[in-house]
This record gives C-alpha cells, sequence and structure tokens, in this order.
C-alpha cells in the first residue's frame, strides 16, 4: 500500500494570493480545505486515466484500489491511498479455456488453466512445476508502473491545479474574481 501526500506549504504563490484577497484566517482555511480535497480528487481520476491505459485495464479495477482521505479544517492534508497489490485475472473479464491456455477478457495467459477451488473460488491458474501440484493463481502485477505514474502527478501537475483550485475557492468564498 502506497501513500501519496501532498505538500503545498512552500509556495509562495498562496501567500500573495491570500495577502490580495485580503481574507479571514477561518476562510483561509476552508479555501485551503477545497482545494486539497479537489486537487486530491484530480490526482485520483488523472491517475486511473493514465494507469488503466498503460495497463490496458478497466478504469473500474484501478480506481477501487485508489482511495482518498480528505482534508479537513482541523487537519490540513488530503492523502491519495493506493492499494497496488496485483490483479487477478480472474477480474478481467469472462474467463474460458483454449488450446493454448485460458482466456480471460482481451488477456491471453498461455500455459494456465481456469479451475474452481474446493472454496468455490473460480480463477485463473498456472503450475509452478511440471507436477500436477503446487498451483498459483494468476496476477497481473501493477507495481512499479502505478506508483511512478501516481507520483509524476504529484511533482508535475499538482501543486499548480492546487494553486488553481485555491484562487479559484478563496475568490468564491470572498466573492471575489481573480
Amino acid at each position: 500500500m502506497s501513500v501519496f501526500a501532498l505538500d503545498v506549504t512552500t509556495y509562495g504563490d498562496i501567500d500573495q494570493i491570500i495577502a490580495a484577497m485580503r481574507g479571514t484566517e477561518s476562510q483561509v482555511q476552508l479555501a485551503a480545505m477545497r482545494a486539497l480535497n479537489k486537487t486530491a480528487l484530480w490526482l485520483k481520476s488523472q491517475s486511473v486515466k493514465e494507469i488503466s491505459a498503460q495497463k490496458k485495464l478497466q478504469q473500474k479495477i484501478i480506481r477501487e484500489r485508489l482511495k482518498l482521505v480528505k482534508a479537513s479544517k482541523s487537519s490540513l492534508k488530503a492523502l491519495v491511498v493506493a492499494s497496488l497489490y496485483g490483479i487477478k485475472a480472474s477480474l478481467l473479464g469472462s474467463m474460458r479455456q483454449t488450446a493454448i491456455g485460458a482466456k480471460a477478457g482481451k488477456s491471453q495467459f498461455t500455459g494456465a488453466f481456469v479451475a474452481t477451488m474446493p472454496t468455490g473460488h473460480r480463477g485463473i491458474f498456472k503450475r509452478k512445476t511440471k507436477s500436477r501440484l503446487p498451483i498459483r493463481e494468476v496476477v497481473l502485477p501493477l507495481e512499479p508502473v502505478a506508483s511512478n505514474i501516481i507520483k509524476g502527478f504529484v511533482d508535475s501537475g499538482a501543486a499548480e491545479k492546487f494553486i488553481q483550485y485555491f484562487r479559484h475557492e478563496l475568490g468564491f468564498i470572498l466573492k471575489v474574481s481573480l
């Protein structure tokens, strides 16, 4: 599990915006909270789009693995928590056995087979050795591609988005346009 935090306290633009707007401390905190939450939501949606495009997966599968911890007035910190463990092949779509292996959705797994375990779990499995047992479930890894994509958004675009949202929210609260 990875946690990605956005630190916006080092940007001088925020001080200039606050000085220009002349808002009270509570108004600035409210604007910062709203801007952080919108920035975290933007970060999540952009990451979902990019990861699903790179891994050729449905956005729904990735979206379920990224959670938001929203900022509040008392804690001006928004987090994107990413559970980037592997995705079971059975989640990719309907499974079927083929002559050369198994297929789930549009993905082909050579040498694999579809089986139902004694617990009732149905999935795509592969043998670890040439013998009958042991077997392992086929899993598509998300790391390190997903972490690098999210870090790229945090490093490049998130700070600018926060400043844009902060300026908008503070202007909305103070009924001023910038």
